[in-house]
Parts: structure tokens; C-alpha cells; sequence
């Protein structure tokens, strides 16, 4: 595999949106579906020629790239999605509270290993009788779980945060943007709020890629989706960003284990789960998307349903050689007026890292 990470600083905050929520909703993560998309329609534009040469090369047996979905990144920490794993600790009344798991969304990566290993976290968990004494920080409110040395890779003006301070600062935080519109009819106005997020400075988003195949062209549209942007109220300034290549994290690969965890959004073919990928090991969420599209020429429509395997999912691969998942078509029905004749692709290809222990004979 050949792992590349690249970190997204945004210059003007992000509106990723969340479908079915009012417009001031926003988020601080970035879907792998989106993304992807958002890569194929900037193709497109740049190189329209290329596009549908890459989309044959995912009937291949190796894709030609994955892409997890995008996950913050405090200062040179990245983030990966709280593993829907059980959790290995010893309950202490007073001590260790099922509510401190609830509010968990993300793990560094010495906290993703020991879960995903099925480790005893106890060392990591609060003591509120000493709370320097433990191994564990909690930041942003109890939403992320990092280990004390990891503490060197926020950026500096957290590093000597107390836990309690720590656990309260802001790495990034959800707020609105009041917006006004105009009646053409009227002249009257209408103001609303639109959500957007902003991150502290040097955090961000990153995103970890498995490139085989297009990787040049794939760095080249990640640059000029800088200057576009991602996610919804573009045309006001939303989602640019600067793009810069980091270090890969240290993951455990998925042909390690006898589970995986998925850090992308994941369809599965039929093959995959008649193979049992959805097994009695298996631990998943399933996310039914639709939204809408834009062709040239056309009003808007609503995008085809599809329903994906949310990331921070576990997989069972104790029957299952490789998993892949596959890309969606959501076009409408051809006979809807204004249905475009070029597909409209959603990404259910999965991005694994290995999870559990193999059992050894």
C-alpha cells in the first residue's frame, strides 16, 4: 500500500452541512463521498478526458485510490474516529463513567492502537482525585482522547494547558454567519443563518490516502479544490483551503487482523457480504444519504438515495480475502425531465486499518 496523509487548513472556516438539519447546522468532519465527489466534478472541469478513464480503473481488483473521510488535526496530531468497539477497562463506582464514552468522537493514534488491540485503557481513563497522574487527555469538551505524550503535537499555546483547561479550549467550534437575501419582487429582506466551523490555528482537517494509481493527478486536484473550496456556501467564501503533505500516522494495516475499521463511508458489494464482512465481529453504523445535484442546464435534483456503512466502523474479515466496496450511480430515473446522461458518483470504497487480535494455532 502506499499511504499518503495531506493536512487541510481552511482560510475562511467550512460548512459541511449535515443533510435533513437547518442551514445554520455545520460539522468538523468531511465525508468521504463528498469528497470524492468533489474531486470527480473538479476532474471534470480540469481534465474531462481523464474522468472516465479513472472511474473503469475502480472495476479493477485494486482500486486506484481509497480516501478516508476528512477528520480534524490539532496542530501535528491527527484525529481518527471513535472505533464502535467495546471498550477494555475495569469499573470503578465514582470513577469511571459510561457518559465519558458518550460524548467521545475521536482518538489519537496511541489511543486508536490500544482500542482497536482490545488493550485495558485503565491507565488512560480521568482520576479526579490526581488528574495529572493519568495517561489520558481529554480536549474539546470530552469530544477527543489523546495520550499525555502526545500533548507535544498540539500547537503551542496548548501545550501547557492544565487537564482541566485543556479539556475546555477551543481547537475549533461551531458557530453562524448571518446572511440576507433580497425579494426581486419586494425589495424586501430576509435574513438568515447559515452554520459554519472554524478551526484554531494550525488545526485542520487531514485525510489519509491509499494511492496505486492517478496519484499526480489526484495531488492536483486536491490543490485547485483549494482555491474552489468544498462543502456547501462556497460562492461566500466557504471551504478554501491550503493543502500541505504530512507524515502518516503509525496505523496498524488491515491484513493484520481478523476485524477493520473502516475510516471511510463503505458499500459493500454483494460478493462482500455473502463473505460475512457483516458478521457476528462486526460493529457498524449505517448512514442513509440523498441530497441533490447541479447538471449544466438543468434545475436541481434530488440524488438517489444510497445507505453506506458510517466510518469508526468495525468489519469481520475472518471470512472476507479483501473488501473494496464500490461506487454508487444516484442518478435519477432517465425518464425524469433534465436527468443528466453522465453518471453522478458517491464513493463506497473503503479505507481499512486492521482492528482485533488474529488468533494464533
Amino acid at each position: 500500500m502506499a499511504h499518503k496523509a495531506y493536512k487541510f487548513t481552511f482560510k475562511t472556516g467550512l460548512h459541511p452541512g449535515r443533510e435533513g438539519l437547518a442551514l445554520e447546522s455545520s460539522g468538523e468532519t468531511f465525508p468521504s463521498d463528498s469528497l470524492f465527489s468533489a474531486i470527480i466534478s473538479e476532474l471534470a472541469v480540469l481534465d474531462p478526458k481523464l474522468v472516465p478513464e479513472i472511474l473503469a480503473a475502480f472495476n479493477q481488483s485494486e482500486p486506484p485510490f481509497r480516501l478516508s473521510s476528512l477528520y480534524p488535526i490539532l496542530g501535528d496530531l491527527p484525529l481518527f474516529p471513535m472505533p464502535r468497539l467495546q471498550l477494555q477497562y475495569t469499573a470503578r463506582e465514582g470513577q469511571h463513567s459510561v457518559k465519558l464514552f458518550k460524548k467521545l468522537a475521536y482518538v489519537s493514534p496511541i489511543i486508536l492502537r490500544r482500542i482497536l488491540t482490545h488493550q485495558n485503557i485503565d491507565d488512560w481513563l480521568p482520576n479526579e482525585a490526581n488528574p495529572e497522574s493519568s495517561r489520558g487527555r481529554f480536549l474539546q469538551g470530552g469530544a477527543v482522547w489523546i495520550d499525555a505524550d502526545e500533548v507535544v503535537q498540539l500547537p503551542p499555546r496548548f501545550q501547557n494547558l492544565s487537564v482541566n483547561q485543556m479539556k475546555e479550549a477551543k481547537f475549533w467550534s461551531i458557530g453562524t454567519v448571518s446572511r440576507v437575501t433580497i425579494d426581486r419582487i419586494t425589495n424586501e429582506s430576509n435574513i438568515y443563518q447559515v452554520g459554519r466551523t472554524f478551526f484554531a490555528s494550525e488545526c485542520g482537517l487531514w485525510l489519509l490516502a491509499d494511492i496505486h494509481q492517478y496519484e499526480d493527478a489526484l495531488v492536483e486536484v486536491l490543490y485547485h479544490l483549494g482555491d474552489t473550496g468544498i462543502g456547501g456556501e462556497r460562492s461566500a467564501g466557504y471551504g478554501s483551503f491550503e493543502l500541505y503533505s504530512i507524515p502518516v500516522p503509525e496505523i496498524p494495516l488491515a491484513s493484520h487482523g481478523p476485524q477493520a475499521m473502516t475510516l471511510s463511508r463503505y458499500n459493500p458489494t454483494l460478493e462482500e457480504l455473502n463473505q460475512g464482512v457483516l458478521g457476528e465481529n462486526a460493529a457498524y453504523e449505517l448512514v442513509d444519504i440523498g441530497g441533490w445535484f447541479s447538471a449544466i442546464g438543468a434545475a436541481g435534483q434530488r440524488r438517489k438515495r444510497i445507505r453506506f456503512i458510517e466510518a469508526g466502523s468495525i468489519l469481520d474479515l475472518r471470512q472476507t480475502p479483501t473488501v473494496t466496496g464500490r461506487l454508487v450511480d444516484v442518478r435519477p430515473p432517465n425518464d425524469l425531465p433534465g436527468s443528466p446522461r453522465h453518471p453522478i458518483i458517491r464513493s463506497g470504497i473503503a479505507l481499512l486499518i486492521g482492528a482485533g487480535k488474529r488468533e494464533h494455532p
